[in-house]
């Protein structure tokens, strides 16, 4: 029987009527604790509230993913639907009453004294995400998600006379054989172009929902309401675009000169879009890590890391909170989530045995070792920053990791492996960036057709993506961002990855240099958790700011020197 840090009594189904009441019994006694002469009665709502949350999203967490586990078993989706459809509404309704009271309470200062005044300006931006005008929309939205989610994760190609997932056939993006490339690539693509009216229809339905939203809240679009449902508080559309034109400015060029290389190294004038996955210099053979050995020797590395880190990572095994391998029916991608009321923290992956495996285990395992070391702080919320803080600890330990990564490969492989890392981060930061380009246009543009959306996604891939030749195959350009869970169900979570990815990187030259400071701050990212946001945790811990344009300037100067190609030239 699971051993609950909250709610240790509770009924054995937990249904909407009884999240209602237990809302409506607490939002019965703000009121007094407003009229009280002392903080305390609120100091002691807010701490029964904090378990209340942790129950209600505890709950949620672990039925979502239960069915991301497997999206063909009916008794899953419909305890999932019952969750989202019924439960949710009510938890946001008494979740809205809350937050409102909080932030026009006379006991606010007390409040923030003891929890931080980031609290605060938390609860604040999450008034208008929480509104009860839009409770009905944003049960349609997770609808509308998870409808996409489930076509997506019954797709299946055929290969070479094979059956696969369509994460199966990704991994084949990195094959040596450039004829089983191709062949990958289009069967994707295809599959997506052929489930394009639907998709499409799923996100046009999307975008208008969301869209209303906005307008239901005063703003002209969904632009500033998805900044507010990130949790941002300390830049905006603004920043993010100067950050964009930093990419433009220094990441761009150098990728332009990483495809060439690639191409020379392929022996082929121009790169087609199956090759980009592959490069001879730095791609490591299929199946190069069996599935069955990950766990194990993961184990070896975070072991060797930082013990506190190995027995995280041990607790989880143990406890099935780990489930790894591609099959079909599971939803696509791989994520990290917290079971708040229980104080646990699972993680589902794709794995089909290669190279990019290792970096996903690493990935998600940031993500749990920040869960981990943030459980002590008192308020669930804060245990877990917004996406862009928290993409750091996940970056961070794929770097981190890399002095242990000879318990996955050795000699020339091993410095391939290291070396490929820091040119996934220059593609990262480019595709990032149409992703995120694309979303801003979208949401500014809520009208416009399915045609239209394509159109303007390939105007940004030539922009970002310059070298990839789509000659005679145009059609698959634009199919790529269908494939993007995040465009559909969560929106503007997708510069966070890039603004991330400049902590993280700063992290692997503190590391390079001094081991011991570069853990200890990673250490302590973790610990911070979510009780400051982005640019003050930076500063906090000795991070530049991401919106530096020096800074992007004086990485890409370091990953261009990792990766042997000289310095880049700025457009």
């Amino acid at each position: 029987m699971a051993a609950y840090k909250h709610y240790p009594e509770r009924p054995e189904s937990l249904t909407a009527e009884f999240v209602r009441d237990e809302y409506e019994r607490l939002s019965a006694r703000i009121a007094e604790a407003d009229a009280s002469p002392s903080p305390e009665l609120w100091v002691a709502l807010y701490s029964e509230w904090n378990s209340l949350r942790a129950l209600v999203s505890g709950e949620g967490a672990r039925r979502s993913h239960a069915f991301a586990r497997g999206m063909g078993d009916a008794e899953r989706e419909e305890a999932d639907r019952y969750w989202r459809q019924e439960v949710m509404p009510v938890a946001q309704r008494g979740e809205s009453t809350f937050v409102n009271a909080l932030i026009a309470s006379p006991h606010r200062a007390a409040l923030a004294e003891r929890h931080g005044e980031h609290l605060v300006r938390l609860l604040e931006a999450a008034v208008e995400p929480l509104a009860p005008v839009n409770a009905e929309l944003r049960v349609t939205a997770g609808n509308l998600f998870t409808e996409y989610m489930k076509i997506v994760a019954g797709g299946e190609v055929e290969i070479k006379g094979e059956r696969m997932t369509l994460a199966m056939a990704g991994s084949l993006a990195s094959s040596p054989d450039r004829e089983t490339r191709r062949e990958a690539f289009v069967a994707a693509r295809q599959w997506m172009l052929d489930h394009r009216e639907a998709l499409a229809g799923i996100y046009d339905e999307l975008v208008k929902v969301r869209h209303e939203m906005a307008r239901n809240l005063g703003h002209e679009n969904f632009i500033r309401l998805g900044y507010l449902g990130m949790g941002r508080t300390d830049y905006g559309p603004a920043e993010v675009a100067r950050f964009r034109e930093n990419v433009r400015t220094y990441v761009v060029p150098l990728l332009r000169r990483l495809r060439e290389k690639q191409a020379d190294a392929l022996g082929v004038e121009t790169l087609r879009p199956w090759d980009g996955a592959y490069d001879p210099d730095l791609t490591l053979p299929l199946g190069i890590v069996p599935i069955e050995s990950q766990l194990e020797k993961a184990q070896l590395v975070f072991d060797a890391l930082e013990p506190q880190l190995g027995r995280h990572f041990l607790r989880m095994r143990d406890e099935d909170l780990i489930d790894l391998e591609n099959r079909k029916g599971k939803r696509s991608g791989a994520y990290c989530t917290t079971f708040a009321d229980e104080g646990l923290v699972a993680i589902l992956c794709n794995s089909t045995g290669d190279q990019d495996d290792v970096r996903t285990l690493m990935h998600e395992m940031g993500h749990a070792f920040q869960k981990w070391e943030s459980q002590p702080i008192e308020d669930i919320g804060l245990q877990r920053p917004t996406a862009d803080l928290a993409e750091v600890h996940s970056m961070g330990m794929e770097y981190l990791s890399m002095r242990h990564m000879n318990e996955f490969f050795s000699g020339e492989d091993l410095t391939k492996f290291r070396r490929g890392r820091w040119k996934k981060a220059i593609t990262l930061l480019a595709y990032v960036c149409v992703v995120d380009e694309f979303q801003h246009w979208v949401y500014a543009n809520p009208n416009v057709t399915p045609d239209e959306r394509d159109a303007e996604w390939n105007r940004l891939w030539d922009i970002y993506e310059p070298v990839s030749d789509f000659t005679g195959i145009e059609q698959y350009k634009a199919a790529r961002w269908y494939a993007q869970s995040h465009i559909f169900g969560m929106p503007f979570y997708y510069i966070d990855y890039a603004l991330a990815e400049t902590g993280a990187m700063q992290l692997a030259l503190i590391d390079a240099h001094d081991h011991a400071t570069g853990l200890a701050k990673y250490l302590e990212l973790c610990r911070i958790g979510g009780t400051a946001s982005l640019q003050s945790v930076f500063a906090r811990t000795g991070l530049r700011s991401p919106f530096d344009p020096e800074v992007m300037r004086d990485l890409m100067e370091h990953a261009a020197s990792e990766l042997a190609v000289g310095a880049p030239v700025a457009s």
